[in-house]
């Protein structure tokens, strides 16, 4: 049986707990900009990540933040995302997303129009020690694009 979410003293989420639950966590946190927070569900030390056609690879959680803050969050406000399918399996995790989005901000060179989008993501997370250590995003880039550039 899949161990429930909760919080050790300092907030970080415990060995026991669902990478679901983790995930969940760390969303809402890129989500709403409490990036102080993201420590209590990233390895800061060993965090590398891959937000392929955006970013590359990179290590360290401070560089994937500053990748997402620079390329994404300067770009598009109200942002939210609804899970449509989670696969779980041991620390591992796959979600298919639907993000939606006003662009307000330059994109990909594409200046801001106001519209809100709509985009497709396929999110990889392994969890170890109760925090996520690796991540693989996949994004509908040219779905997005299409429909910034759309008459």
């Amino acid at each position: 049986m899949a161990a429930r979410a909760r919080a050790a003293d300092d907030g970080r989420m415990t060995t026991a707990d669902r990478p679901l639950d983790i995930y969940r966590r760390f969303q809402d946190y890129l989500l709403t900009g409490q990036f102080a927070r993201l420590p209590e569900v990233a390895d800061v030390d060993h965090y590398t990540e891959n937000c392929v056609g955006l970013t590359g690879w990179t290590t360290g959680l401070d560089t994937a933040l500053r990748n997402y803050q620079e390329k994404v969050m300067s770009a598009f406000t109200d942002m939210s995302a609804a899970e449509e399918d989670v696969i779980e399996s041991g620390d591992a995790l796959v979600l298919r997303s639907v993000i939606t989005a006003v662009h307000s901000g330059v994109f990909m060179g594409i200046p801001a129009t106001g519209r809100t989008v709509r985009y497709d993501a396929v999110d990889m997370f392994r969890v170890a020690d109760g925090r996520i250590c690796w991540r693989f995003l996949l994004c509908d880039w040219k779905g997005l694009t299409d429909q910034l550039t759309a008459a």
